[in-house]
């Protein structure tokens, strides 16, 4: 069974550099950043139908620059669609390769299938959850303080 992601964010869809498979990528949250783990979805597309094809033999390389910052040695996902989490420790662009290298069993010569992430420093919610923390402290502060001045 296919399932659907409810969040389309930096969806993004390619075919490999050879053509006989298609690649989704999209990230959680849209607008990685240096603070949160970032989750990277991959899922591998038939690339006539646009069905999850299963059984993929991959591998997954992020770049930053000439340098790689993360690998993963060549794996398996029987279900076609693969969730990589990460953290981005430096703000830029980064490109994250992915390599297929079989396809039903079966090896293929490998294919890429390369995409770009930008990379800010810190993220929206944060600030969020700062201000909901103040907010509390004060609701707390203007319920215990008249009731801490009756008990005197």
């Amino acid at each position: 069974s296919s399932s659907t992601p409810s969040y389309p964010q930096q969806n993004q869809v390619k075919a490999t550099d050879k053509g006989t498979i298609k690649v989704g990528f999209y990230t959680d949250p849209s607008t990685p950043n240096t603070t949160d783990q970032t989750k990277i979805s991959i899922s591998f597309l038939n690339k006539d139908s646009g069905i999850t094809q299963q059984h993929i033999d991959y591998k997954i390389f992020i770049k930053k620059g000439s340098d790689q910052v993360f690998g993963i040695a060549k794996t398996h996902t029987a279900e076609g669609t693969v969730i990589v989490p990460f953290q981005f420790t430096d703000s830029g662009t980064y490109q994250v390769t992915v390599e297929v290298d079989g396809i039903l069993f079966q090896p293929i010569p490998p294919e890429t299938a390369t995409f770009t992430v930008d990379v800010s420093t810190s993220s929206v919610p944060e600030f969020q959850l700062a201000a909901t923390l103040i907010l509390i402290a004060g609701i707390v502060a203007a319920v215990l303080v008249p009731y801490r001045t009756k008990l005197r």
